[in-house]
């Protein structure tokens, strides 16, 4: 909940705003009320504001002065002003120093009430991002000072067969490293499978909350023993719980301490888990129980952001695909009935999803749909396109539909005469940002979505071929119409950033004053035609 505090000499006017507003379904807790700066600071310094309604010219010191106060004091609070009068120089100085609104009197309550609910707005999505900023510093700071530790490097090799599971061999390396460990101790591996990143991060970044993921399964798995979280060979990260053999008491807690790890990875890490808690097992047979449940988790194509048993049944036997993707989808495609091709696809997905679906399944699927596209294009004569190879692994029923739409729809447009480069993907890039500048859901999926390609994928392209990033020739591209306007029109500003994308005017005029170095009005004086 946020606190609102309202500043005006004339009380009538506080009391018209606090009572001619239904409150009720916005966020707010305490409404405070002053009339005058001195009684505004006053409070301030009493009780957290997040939100100042003020009026700008009262008796003594003004609202202004009072915004001069709160940015220095109090900088993550929001200002909107109320004024009777367009004084322009009022206007500049409240938008240079950052407020968020700037509202003529008389006030129409539905359009404050409007303006007020996308200031909360504003003010949560920075305290996210703030909050999000501050977690991923401190974690990159452990990360960097962080150094490889020989425990870790025991296990690693152990897990991956350097070393050989014998007695023997395994008190030979603890020796060597001096660990605290034996090799009769039982030991209960955990997998820490990370599915899906729901927020975008390049590979530095990926590896720095995947450290976060480690240390907070730590915290939640290891409590009251002993143990070690770290992350193998081939990059997955697993915890091994020392000394643990666990009963029916036990192995409920151990669930549920997973789940809150899966909570955990999901509000704080921006990332979807699943946890396989493996069978208790002495050293000499821990890389057996560990490969075990790598290969549950490989052929687990259907479930995810759960927690699994290695004693729950697995089903991997042969599954009979609900379609031979051969003389009729071949048909469909040779003849160019490209949507109802795709139709079928889809339905075939779904109809799987309702089942235990394995990875021989995926490998099946994958190799029919790639068939297809071969036996078209020899038929044809065509040569075949690096594109259409998987990119990767291909580990669900997601990840298939996404790659087979794409080699579908690339395939296609060759076979019938449509050849597409990465030029003209690009150019369609362009197009289609130009054409939607002023929706302000704009992002990297919509876009891949329209070039049927991977979002990740895109942006990879993207900046391989124009050298910058998807992001910022969005930026550009909305900073340079904005010019266009600013120069060749006499619109208000406020609608030009609403042409833009850009629904709050308080925003669009940083980010054009941080892109081209003066602001919006300055820009129309000094270049207006």
């Amino acid at each position: 909940m946020f606190n609102l505090l309202i500043v005006d000499d004339e009380k009538y006017s506080v009391a018209g705003i606090t009572q001619g507003i239904d409150w009720s379904d916005l966020p707010i807790g305490n409404i405070y009320e002053a009339y005058s700066v001195k009684q505004a600071k006053e409070l301030m310094n009493r009780e957290h504001v997040d939100l100042l309604l003020s009026d700008i010219e009262m008796p003594g010191d003004n609202g202004i002065q009072l915004l001069e106060w709160t940015r220095e004091n109090f900088p993550e609070a929001e200002t909107i002003f109320l004024t009777g009068h367009a004084n322009f120089s009022y206007a500049q100085q409240a938008v240079h120093l950052g407020s968020y609104e700037y509202i003529l009197k008389p006030i129409d309550y539905e359009e404050l009430k409007k303006v007020i609910e996308q200031a909360l707005k504003e003010i949560k999505d920075k305290r996210e991002a703030k909050a999000y900023q501050e977690t991923f510093r401190h974690y990159h700071d452990r990360w960097v000072q962080q150094k490889p530790l020989l425990i870790e490097r025991f296990w690693q090799d152990l897990l991956s067969q350097r070393i050989a599971a014998t007695p023997d061999n395994i008190d030979e390396a603890i020796h060597l490293y001096n660990l605290p460990l034996s090799s009769n101790q039982t030991v209960l591996p955990i997998l820490i499978s990370v599915e899906h990143w729901n927020k975008a991060l390049d590979t530095r970044d990926e590896e720095i909350m995947e450290y976060a993921i480690r240390n907070s399964a730590a915290e939640i798995l290891l409590t009251g023993g002993r143990g070690v979280v770290l992350q193998d060979r081939s990059g997955v990260n697993v915890a091994l719980l020392y000394n643990s053999t666990v009963g029916e008491d036990g192995l409920a807690e151990l669930k549920e301490r997973c789940r809150l790890l899966l909570e955990a990875a999901s509000r704080y890490f921006y990332c979807e888990i699943s946890c396989y808690i493996g069978e208790s097992a002495e050293l000499i047979h821990l890389p057996a129980s560990y490969k075990m449940l790598l290969e549950q988790e490989q052929d687990n194509m259907t479930r995810s952001n759960d927690v699994f048993l290695w004693s729950e049944p697995w089903k991997k036997s042969a599954q009979v695909i609900p379609f031979a993707p051969a003389e009729d989808w071949l048909v469909l495609f040779e003849a160019g009935n490209k949507q109802e091709l795709l139709k079928r696809l889809d339905n075939t997905v779904q109809e799987l999803r309702e089942r235990d679906t394995t990875s021989d399944t995926i490998d099946m699927l994958t190799t029919s749909i790639k068939h297809l596209i071969y036996r078209s294009f020899h038929r044809k004569g065509l040569l075949i396109h690096s594109s259409y190879a998987v990119r990767g692994t291909i580990r669900s029923l997601s990840q298939f539909q996404s790659w087979a739409e794409q080699a579908l729809h690339e395939s296609y447009e060759v076979y019938h005469g449509q050849v597409p480069d990465t030029r003209a993907v690009i150019e369609t890039i362009h197009q289609f940002i130009a054409q939607h500048l002023m929706d302000e859901g704009l992002n990297r999926e919509e876009i891949a979505k329209h070039v049927y390609l991977n979002p990740a994928y895109l942006s990879r392209l993207y900046k391989k071929e124009t050298g910058i990033s998807l992001s910022d020739y969005i930026l550009q591209a909305r900073v340079e119409k904005s010019k266009s306007f600013l120069s060749d029109t006499d619109r208000k500003v406020s609608d030009i950033a609403e042409a833009v994308g850009y629904m709050n005017l308080s925003h669009f005029a940083k980010v054009f004053r941080k892109i081209v170095g003066i602001g919006p009005k300055e820009y129309r004086q000094k270049y207006s035609k």
